[in-house]
């Protein structure tokens, strides 16, 4: 960078960012192992490049932005290239009024760089700092898919059918494929959905639980797309009549990553879904995923049983999984042997035994409970309840000394009940042997960023379920829209529960074989929140809206 080591140094001193004493220490590592001092400091995890260009943008009195919030546009990216801008750490972002180009810079002092920029685009430059890291996140954002896009659109110009000679080896497809997966993993995607159209292929993501188009390739691509995913997940590439299953491990940004691909034969060519799993998941604790300090007291209550099984209840994509976990965390100890049965392993969880059930070989889920109860565990978890011998074997086996987790596909914590015994697991037997039920669901939270104040009438709120005490006071958010939401004005994830933990009274009018409507009733009388009560609580403390609860909650 264009200033000294010593400047930033005493820069980030006079800022209160370090002491001379870190400086000193930081100055004795770069003799040893090179690099520049803001270098060192982020590598030594003693500051963020954001610190650092915060810092010196302050101190320079240019603007400090930061690209994860800000609406980039993408014909001012457009104008510079891309070998240009990870050459020298820059990014045009924005048009001024005045048609001057606001140009995002790691090094605000780098002037050769600005005259570059101003000789290709012709434009006045305006610099502003931004980090390192964020510039080259929105240059793989911005540019680099858009230019393996525009290469694939070229590498078919010519082509007004589709083509079986677009192969896997055609270097645009891999670059593209490749594109697609490493900005789905920058977005925090939990699916890709490549669906092939008539006159064209839409590329989706799935973020925070709802798609979003990222893109439109041409027809001509379709085949090159297909089989290069097919060939990635070990895939019969001649084979587009039946679905198919593959996962394929790689490295994203040196992070390992998992997917599994589905393949789906439809009139218009073969539609594949990917789903992403980051095997360097940090599992959550019970604190992260939403519950309330009540709801996770209810819940150790629960975990601290020798015996008994817990069933976590909800749709597909609901977040029963990642509850699982941490439940698992919680249990994780030397004196206990922990045993999974799932389809698939999600995440591999240092401490348990764990084992994926395989139907073509005949590994089901209860083929492989009956081994697991053979092998003296403690604690088992069952991926998922799915037929009535898995859930017969999960229920007997939770009476016989042992601590079963399950997650059971059902609307509402009480259907749970009824559910097993659709499933012909008799009453008495599920009575003595279910602890609780956690019923859940995820809602996206508004985005930090942009969320803005609503201003709702008395009546709305009470017609949403506030109580007349709490609708005089509460403060409701709604979602704004930015970059850094991908401008839906929500960004992540949080769960929904109500937890019903089995007492005398249920266990009767279920041994009654009273309904579920019934049940419901007497669990609520009894203290069971709502799984609405706990997403009126979110919206009252501003983390998601109103909008969004009706979305998902009835």
């Amino acid at each position: 960078m264009a200033y000294t080591r010593e400047r930033l140094g005493e820069l980030l001193i006079t800022e209160g960012l370090i002491t001379r004493e870190i400086l000193d220490d930081v100055l004795q590592i770069q003799a040893q192992q090179g690099g520049k001092v803001g270098e060192v400091l982020v590598r030594e995890l003693i500051l963020t490049e954001e610190q650092i260009a915060a810092a010196l943008a302050g101190q320079k009195g240019f603007e400090h932005v930061n690209l994860a919030a800000y609406s980039v546009d993408r014909a001012a990216v457009s104008m510079i290239p891309e070998r240009f801008a990870r050459s020298r750490w820059v990014l045009p972002i924005a048009f001024e009024e005045s048609g001057r180009l606001v140009l995002a810079m790691a090094d605000p002092l780098d002037v050769e760089a600005m005259d570059d920029v101003e000789v290709m685009t012709s434009r006045v430059v305006i610099p502003v700092v931004a980090g390192r890291a964020q510039i080259e996140l929105a240059i793989d954002k911005y540019i680099a898919s858009a230019d393996a896009f525009q290469e694939v659109v070229d590498s078919v110009a010519d082509s007004e059918e589709e083509s079986e000679e677009l192969s896997t080896e055609d270097v645009p497809v891999v670059r593209l494929v490749n594109q697609i997966i490493r900005e789905a993993v920058h977005d925090l995607a939990s699916d890709i959905h490549i669906e092939p159209q008539q006159k064209n292929v839409r590329v989706r993501y799935r973020v925070d639980g709802v798609l979003q188009e990222i893109m439109v390739l041409p027809n001509a691509a379709k085949a090159g797309v297909i089989s290069r995913l097919k060939i990635m997940g070990e895939l019969d590439i001649a084979e587009r009549r039946r679905p198919q299953d593959g996962r394929i491990a790689l490295r994203v940004d040196e992070r390992p990553v998992d997917l599994r691909i589905a393949t789906l034969p439809t009139p218009h060519g073969e539609s594949i879904v990917i789903r992403i799993l980051n095997s360097e998941l940090t599992f959550h604790s019970l604190n992260d995923i939403g519950l309330s300090d009540d709801h996770i007291e209810q819940i150790r209550v629960m975990l601290a049983r020798p015996y008994g099984s817990i069933m976590i209840s909800g749709p597909t994509g609901s977040g029963k999984s990642t509850t699982l976990y941490a439940a698992l965390r919680e249990l994780n100890e030397e004196t206990r042997k922990i045993i999974t049965v799932e389809d698939p392993i999600e995440y591999q969880m240092a401490g348990l035994t764990q084992m994926a059930a395989n139907t073509r070989i005949g590994l089901t889920f209860a083929s492989g409970l009956r081994t697991i109860l053979r092998s003296d565990p403690d604690i088992v978890m069952v991926g998922e309840i799915r037929d009535p011998e898995t859930a017969e074997i999960a229920v007997r086996a939770a009476l016989t000394g042992h601590l079963v987790l399950s997650s059971i596909h059902t609307n509402d914590a009480p259907s749970a009940l009824t559910r097993l015994v659709d499933m012909a697991v008799p009453p008495y037997i599920t009575s003595s042997a279910l602890v609780g039920v956690v019923a859940q669901r995820l809602v996206r939270k508004l985005c930090p960023e942009c969320r803005v104040p609503l201003s709702l009438s008395k009546e709305t709120l009470l017609a949403a379920g506030f109580t007349a005490e709490t609708a005089e006071s509460v403060k409701v958010y709604g979602p704004g829209g930015c970059d850094a939401c991908h401008s839906s004005g929500y960004r992540g994830r949080i769960g929904l529960f109500e937890i019903m933990p089995m007492d005398d009274e249920l266990t009767r009018a279920f041994l009654a074989q009273s309904p579920s409507e019934e049940l419901r009733e007497i669990a609520l009388s009894n203290g069971m929140r709502s799984l609405r009560d706990d997403a009126l609580d979110k919206v009252a403390a501003g983390i998601t809206g109103l909008e969004e609860v009706n979305r998902v909650v009835s």
